[in-house]
């Protein structure tokens, strides 16, 4: 006896479980900066209005907590695609989740040390002594860890993109920087800050390097 078989059934396209990418641990670390943002932006709100505000570290604690949540279930979908990959290609995640888990670190103990009441993160607020020796220590040796981490599992295609935004980034600081300076001492802007442009040239950097890996 012959079965026939429905024509639309079988043109039908069968489901695929898809393998993870790079995009949903990308999204989930820009949610979690922007949600330390938004608690940032609230308690500076409450300050300026007189009202009490939330502790400094709720914000980062909180972004830290939903960040690694969400990488967690991220990861625990895909397992067994993670176990499929090469040592190189989970060495490369790892140095991502490494960098995510310091720059967490890095905020909390930014906003938490900081004294005065000022709750930004790139505010120029008094620090106490053993929060800034820490935080030095942690942004040269954990990020001298990640570097390693990362540059023995990028393969030539990220290595590219990571020169030319690196280059770009390099460009994005001494081209404003001297011209910021000049200028400050001719009293025409204010006085030059570190802290802006490091953020203009690690903006630029991550926006070239992006373009070209993904392009």
């Amino acid at each position: 006896m012959t079965v026939m078989k429905d024509p639309a059934m079988a043109n039908e396209p069968q489901p695929r479980r898809r393998g993870p990418g790079v995009l949903a641990p990308i999204a989930i670390l820009f949610a979690a900066a922007m949600l330390a943002g938004g608690f940032a932006g609230y308690n500076q709100a409450a300050v300026e209005a007189g009202n009490a505000a939330l502790a400094p570290w709720v914000g980062p604690l909180v972004a830290f907590l939903f960040g690694a949540g969400a990488l967690t279930l991220y990861f625990r979908r895909h397992v067994d695609t993670w176990r499929s990959w090469s040592p190189r290609k989970r060495l490369y995640w790892v140095s991502l989740a490494f960098s995510f888990a310091l720059g967490i670190v890095i905020a909390v103990l930014m906003q938490a040390g900081q004294m005065n009441g000022a709750a930004e993160i790139f505010s120029n607020a008094a620090l106490s002594p053993t929060t800034g020796l820490l935080l030095a220590a942690l942004w040269v040796g954990g990020l001298g860890i990640a570097m390693v981490f990362y540059h023995r599992s990028i393969d030539d295609h990220e290595r590219y993109a990571y020169q030319l935004g690196a280059v770009a980034g390099f460009y994005a600081f001494v081209i404003p920087c001297p011209v910021w300076w000049v200028l400050w001492r001719a009293d025409i802007a204010p006085p030059i800050d570190a802290m802006a442009l490091f953020v203009l040239a690690l903006t630029v950097n991550l926006a070239v390097y992006l373009w070209f890996k993904f392009r």
